[in-house]
């Protein structure tokens, strides 16, 4: 799969694709044709095969007992595979926060960094999924009139957060609680969405930036991913194109990481495989 660094591009590359055009009223009405009605397209990966591959992945001893994921296909909204439950997810929550801001605010906005500089919202956004930077998200995070799970309810509608409770807007509070169908369904809908253009452009590219850089997944520039991490957690939502140009986004959350030493590293370790796997499935 060739490697990609936006995929935002793709994303507005298809939006623009789409045009109308208005019949010309100086002409007779012509006979009205009945357009067929075009079936789905398939998944872009089997259902069956793809819970073949997940499955004994996430049985493996070093993500600990208490671990979900989810799959969607992003051109139909198709939910591939889902395990269910709640988990604390880390700095993903970032995610919420950041489609917050760009769906209340123009992502050209000028915003004051933490070092009190000044830049538009999208490039600070960038910078700070790509950092995971937890103070500059807060520092955005208060821009907000309404927490952000407040602001997606009312702005996207069509993302279920009905499992979501988000204290801490940067990811660092335990008691933030969310399902990896909400994460997986939130980069569907951003990467259709011109107004989130900038959430997925601002995620860290696997084995090329900023905390994607040392994660090993396929070849560079395969994924784009938002990773978190704490004492025992260790999460991954990202989206990733197959070799047919299809989009698949999906999410990870593991929260009962085995605490002891080398236990984080090797619970990134069991998500990457999961990562590779799931991009090399299609």
């Amino acid at each position: 799969m060739a490697a990609f660094k936006r995929v935002a591009t793709a994303a507005f590359c298809a939006l623009l694709l789409v045009a109308c055009s208005a019949a010309d009223s100086n002409t007779e009405s012509a006979p009205q044709v009945k357009a067929s009605v075009e079936p789905p397209p398939p998944p872009a990966i089997s259902p069956d095969a793809l819970s073949k591959i997940v499955d004994p992945l996430l049985a493996n001893i070093d993500l600990g007992q208490s671990v979900g994921m989810a799959v969607v296909d992003v051109a139909t909204g198709q939910l591939l595979y889902d395990t269910g439950g709640t988990f604390v997810p880390a700095s993903t929550a970032k995610l919420f926060t950041g489609a917050a801001l760009l769906l209340t605010f123009d992502s050209k906005i000028p915003v004051t960094t933490e070092n009190g500089k000044s830049v538009d919202l999208a490039t600070e956004l960038g910078r700070v999924l790509a950092e995971s930077d937890n103070e500059g998200a807060k520092v955005l995070a208060k821009l907000l009139p309404k927490p952000a799970t407040d602001m997606l309810i009312f702005e996207l509608p069509e993302l279920d957060l009905s499992e979501t409770v988000l204290v801490d807007p940067a990811g660092l509070s335990r008691k933030n609680k969310t399902s990896p169908r909400a994460l997986a369904s939130l980069l569907a809908l951003a990467w259709n969405n011109p107004r989130l253009a900038a959430l997925v452009a601002g995620l860290p590219v696997s084995g090329e930036s900023g905390t994607m850089k040392e994660r090993a997944v396929n070849e560079p520039g395969s994924l784009l991913a938002k990773t978190g991490t704490l004492s025992g957690v260790n999460a991954l939502a990202g989206i990733f194109q197959t070799s047919a140009g299809r989009a698949i986004s999906f999410a990870i959350l593991a929260d009962a990481v085995p605490i002891e030493p080398g236990g984080t590293d090797k619970a990134r370790k069991a998500i990457d495989q999961i990562a590779t796997a799931l991009v090399n499935a299609n």
